[in-house]
């Protein structure tokens, strides 16, 4: 009995222990709050903003969102990236080329020791230079839009689209020229403000008293501008406690234009083996390449499985294309740099922006045939038409088959562009 009276004392402890561990961890109603809106950020999609149509833009600049202690790590709205998007040739037993594209930052903004295209061009173009070939290592050097491997250089933001505030948190991002022209008139109208209150805040960011941000995309003749400016005849926007909670949980913008996986490192090294082929050259076999190929592969996260693959129906191929999208802008770039070399449709050049124009015709999904008889320019021109919601060009009907190399060069058309 003695015995049967301590299991029970045992037990009862043993219980009321257990018990107490239970009501110890018990998740209180903040707590399950703040677990749902992380695991909402894990899994949310970012929205991309893009300009492709004529017209006025209006849009409410949003400020970086510090972390949850109210800690941050930038007092800004914006983050400047480095970008070059990959046009990798995929394997092909036929005459019609296929390629797979893969967007990449420079991978020591991402926080890694070595970058790999930032190695290859150096060695690239003083390879290309030793070997007297001077044209080819200003091509090389230079920027994506002619070919080269210099990174394009943005500005990533966070915004709401004011005529369309539903949405949510979109991604912006603009060329350094746009941002400049922002800035500039960001602090032209601080100052006044400034002048009149001591305590002003960034007249286009600031969580209360924010003026929306106009940016025209328009013909000017031929030409096609980006006109931006604050509209301070408005009144200001003040974000709403729901908005700031959205900001607060969408993903961090370093995290997106950052993001450096083992899939794009892979994509990279094929991407710098066919310039190697492309250029005549052997930069991929030196050691030096070797060596930052070696010491990046080890740097990357050991839990990070994502692998490049032709493979349409690889899942970390369709996740990159998600994330990879072509502008009209960054054809009508590349289509004026081309002309300014007096590169026609009918020459590489000419053929990679067509596959590059095919490609966003499909993202766009856009009505519109490609064929023989159309040139770069007229597709581009069709384009911009359909995304006008305008009747399209009328086409030849005749299928495009691959243009030989011996087809007539069609006339150079006269369309001039601003460069942003």
């Amino acid at each position: 009995m003695q015995e049967q009276e301590e299991n029970y004392e045992g037990t009862e402890f043993m219980n009321k222990s257990v018990e107490d561990l239970f009501l110890g961890v018990q998740e209180t109603y903040s707590e399950a709050q703040q677990r749902a809106q992380e695991e909402s950020k894990t899994f949310a999609r970012t929205e991309y903003f893009r300009m492709d149509k004529l017209g006025v833009y209006n849009l409410r600049v949003l400020p970086i969102a510090p972390s949850k202690d109210g800690s941050i790590d930038r007092k800004s709205y914006e983050y400047p990236v480095h970008q070059l998007l990959l046009e990798i040739e995929k394997p092909s037993s036929g005459s019609k080329q296929s390629y797979v594209y893969a967007t990449v930052p420079r991978a020591t903004d991402a926080g890694y020791s070595v970058d790999l295209i930032d190695t290859y061009r150096k060695a690239a173009v003083a390879e290309a230079k030793e070997n007297g070939e001077d044209k080819l290592a200003e091509k090389i050097g230079g920027g994506s839009f002619g070919g080269g491997l210099k990174y394009t250089y943005g500005h990533a933001l966070y915004i709401f689209d004011m005529n369309e505030r539903a949405k949510g948190v979109q991604l912006l991002t603009l060329s350094h020229a746009q941002f400049k022209d922002l800035d500039e008139r960001k602090f032209k109208l601080w100052q006044k403000k400034l002048a009149k209150n001591s305590s002003a805040v960034c007249p286009i960011s600031s969580v209360y008293n924010a003026y929306p941000v106009e940016i025209e995309k328009k013909k000017n003749g031929n030409k096609t501008e980006y006109l931006i400016s604050i509209d301070n005849e408005s009144d200001v926007d003040a974000l709403s406690k729901d908005e700031l909670n959205a900001l607060l949980n969408a993903p961090r913008i370093p995290e997106i234009i950052y993001r450096y996986t083992r899939y794009q490192f892979e994509a990279t090294i094929e991407f710098l083996k066919q310039c190697d082929a492309k250029y005549g050259l052997s930069v991929m076999e030196t050691d030096e390449m070797k060596e930052v190929i070696d010491q990046l592969g080890s740097e990357l996260p050991k839990d990070d499985t994502s692998s490049f693959s032709f493979d349409k129906r690889n899942k970390d191929a369709k996740e990159n294309a998600e994330n990879t999208s072509i502008s009209l802008d960054e054809l009508w770039n590349r289509y004026e740099d081309l002309k300014d070399k007096g590169l026609g449709d009918k020459t590489e050049e000419g053929q990679e922006l067509r596959t590059l124009i095919r490609s966003y015709i499909e993202q766009e999904g856009l009505s519109i045939r490609v064929t023989r008889s159309t040139t770069n320019v007229e597709l581009l021109e069709t384009i911009e038409k359909s995304l006008q919601d305008q009747p399209e060009q009328e086409v030849d009907p005749e299928d495009e088959t691959k243009e030989e190399p011996g087809d007539t060069e069609p006339e150079k058309p006269t369309r001039t562009r601003n460069r942003r």
